[in-house]
This record gives C-alpha cells, structure tokens and sequence, in this order.
C-alpha cells in the first residue's frame, strides 16, 4: 500500500494541523474549530457504540451533546494527542482492515477542512494511489450523495483523463473536472474551497449543488 494510501499517514497529516493551529482555528464544517474537528474524531472512534444508536433514531443533537461534554472536559492538545494514538477499548475501529476502509478518506477530508478552512487554498500533493483509491470510491460515494438528483452528472479526472463516470439520469449534464480529492470536496459540500471546474448550466448546477450540500 503506498504511504499515502494509508490511513496512518492521513491520520498523521490531520493531527500535524491540528497541532499547528489554536483551538478556535476555522475549518470547512460550519460552525466547528478545531476543538470541535478533534472531538469529533475521537467520539467517532472511540464512542462509536452511543453514537450509533443516536444516528439510527435521527438524532444528531445527541452526538452533538456528546462532543461538546468531550471538549468540556479534555484539553484541546490531550485531545489531538488520543486521536493520533488512534482508537482504544473495544472500539471497531480497531479491527484489521477497519481503519482504512472507514479513516483514509475521512482523514484527507478532515485535513484539508483544516487546512482551507484557515486559508489555504493549494491542494496538497497526494501520492496517485490516494488519487487512485478516491476515484475508485467515488462512483458509490457521489451516488449515494446525489440520490434523487434530477440532473446527471458526470465526474471527468483530469490526470490521467479517461472515461467520464456518469452518476444518475436527467435531461440536464453537469460535468465536474479535477483530481479525484478535489471532486471528492466538491460533492462533500466543501465547493468554495475544492480546485474543480464545473460545466453547465446555472440552473442545473444549482440543483447538483443543493443536492450534494447535504451529503
């Protein structure tokens, strides 16, 4: 698996951000710092079992309680520091195989929520097989995504170009071009901030936007 690749790896880049800013840093998640991204991931990690249930009943408030009780109680840095020890206990997450199939991603995302939620806007230089693992995940992450979109979309990659991935049916196109992460960004709702270009008509693009504004 090529160093990128690994979830290890992701997981080091987004604790590096997060140490090098302060707690109240801006990311790309409305509303959230840093303090709120650290927690985050360590809730999700480690109290996947209360957050479970909450998610299953519709209860995103209740994982908001339960991150909030996290920050109150450990210091920003103590925080960072558990999330780059990695999960603990009985957590799933633990499991072989788990942390790169549900973390790579999850972890790129959450960086560059970091990185361009402070300013910066140069994607980072990803090793291809990153690039490569985004692109073979997004034809299920975008559908998913997009569900009830009612406008087709076609995700173009740019390096190396080949034939466009068309996710779901209408009458209208929209054509989204650009390295795999950064159409990632584009449908996880991070638009101002992903390097993309986007073709076609306003109105088309508005529903995509509106749509993918959710996921």
């Amino acid at each position: 698996m090529s160093p990128h690749q690994r979830p290890r790896d992701q997981r080091t880049a987004l604790c590096d951000a997060l140490a090098a800013v302060e707690p109240s840093a801006p990311t790309l998640c409305e509303g959230w710092t840093a303090y709120d991204l650290a927690a985050h991931v360590w809730v999700r990690e480690n109290e996947s079992f209360r957050v479970a249930p909450s998610l299953l009943l519709g209860r995103p408030d209740r994982i908001d309680a339960l991150r909030r009780r996290v920050m109150a109680e450990r210091p920003y840095a103590d925080l960072v520091e558990a999330v780059r020890r990695g999960p603990t206990g009985l957590s799933p997450f633990r499991l072989p195989g788990v942390e790169a199939a549900a973390n790579t991603i999850e972890f790129f995302v959450h960086c560059e929520d970091l990185r361009r939620g402070g300013g910066v806007d140069t994607p980072r230089e990803l090793d291809v097989a990153l690039e490569n693992l985004v692109w073979k995940r997004l034809p299920l992450l975008a559908g998913v995504g997009l569900r009830g979109c009612p406008v087709a979309v076609w995700l173009q990659r740019d390096e190396p170009a080949g034939e466009p991935v068309r996710i779901g049916r209408g009458p209208d196109i929209v054509t989204v071009v650009g390295r795999p992460s950064e159409i990632l960004l584009y449908l996880w709702g991070r638009r101002p901030a992903a390097a993309v270009e986007v073709i076609g008509e306003p109105a088309a693009i508005s529903l995509v936007e509106k749509t993918a504004s959710g996921i």
